[in-house]
């Protein structure tokens, strides 16, 4: 079927300064716009826009937010074969990488974040409608991609210089949620002949740091007993990696702080002594403090 206006509508839409566009739109059994391509299926970007005004009604929520990362005539991912989205993943990755060793953290997130975009499948996606070839192809793009977002993520550097990149406070989750993506492939039984075991120490030992950044700034998601399980399971792999015996060594030393630091909180409350109680008796008043300072010493 191919929707045509009546005039009356075109007056409608250009009377509300909507973009009209010459041509009926032509659209498949799936009630898709067609474009005709050898590679691709639907509209460049800057024509779903005006589709969008055309049909306001049939214009769904995004699912990846990541498509406001895309410039005027970029295809969305829904638009286009797996290789070519495997492809374009590639290429990205090799552009965020430039980025990163030039130590343009910012600038190298916004490659990875989009190449994420394109490479990655959710899991019905993955499990179902891959064949092992595949697979291993996602697998061999998608995993250094999150790995290496979560690393710019962790940078001090690090500035969100487009939507929908996390801001320098949210960082920390997104980072982790990163990296928890990656091991998650680790328990899938349809991707684990197609993973690397350096790529699972790199996922353990980027949220391990994740972990302890947020609990150097202060955040609910900072773990120091979570941070020391996956740097403890990483050197069990890689027992001589000096960046992880390194990160070890640190957080010993940040739990030996944290436990000084609480004894003279707690001490300091219990010289104190207990608060007092309204309505009790001046006596009790008296010997709280006195037994107070006998719990403390024992």
């Amino acid at each position: 079927n191919s929707p045509k206006m009546a005039a009356g509508d075109a007056d409608t839409h250009a009377s509300k300064g909507m973009s009209t566009l010459p041509d009926p739109i032509e659209r498949d059994a799936m009630n898709r716009p067609l474009i005709v391509d050898g590679c691709c299926r639907g509209t460049p970007r800057d024509k779903q826009m005006q589709m969008d005004l055309l049909y306001p009604e049939e214009k769904a929520a995004m699912k990846d937010a990541a498509e406001a990362l895309l410039e005027p005539g970029e295809w969305k991912k829904s638009d286009m074969f797996f290789e070519y989205r495997v492809k374009e993943g590639e290429e990205l990755k090799t552009k965020g990488n430039e980025r990163f060793k030039k130590g343009e953290f910012s600038e190298a997130a916004v490659w990875y974040r989009k190449g994420i975009y394109y490479a990655g499948f959710d899991e019905s996606q993955f499990n179902f409608e891959l064949q092992d070839t595949h697979r291993e192809q996602v697998c061999k793009v998608i995993i250094p991609l999150r790995l290496n977002y979560a690393l710019c993520l962790l940078k001090e550097s690090y500035q969100p210089l487009r939507s929908p990149l996390p801001s320098h406070d949210d960082r920390f989750r997104e980072s982790l949620e990163s990296c928890n993506e990656v091991m998650a492939m680790f328990k899938n039984k349809e991707a684990e002949l197609k993973l690397q075991e350096a790529d699972r120490v790199k996922a353990l030992y980027r949220r391990a740091l994740c972990r302890l950044a947020a609990h150097q700034h202060k955040l609910v998601m900072g773990d120091l007993d979570k941070a020391k399980e996956d740097l403890t399971e990483a050197l069990k792999v890689e027992p001589n990696n000096k960046d992880i015996r390194r990160e070890l060594t640190n957080l010993k030393a940040k739990e030996k702080e944290d436990l000084q630091r609480q004894r003279k909180i707690w001490s300091g409350k219990l010289e104190g002594g207990l608060p007092k109680i309204d309505g009790a008796a001046d006596s009790s008043d008296d010997d709280a403090p006195a037994a107070a300072r006998s719990d403390g010493g024992g």
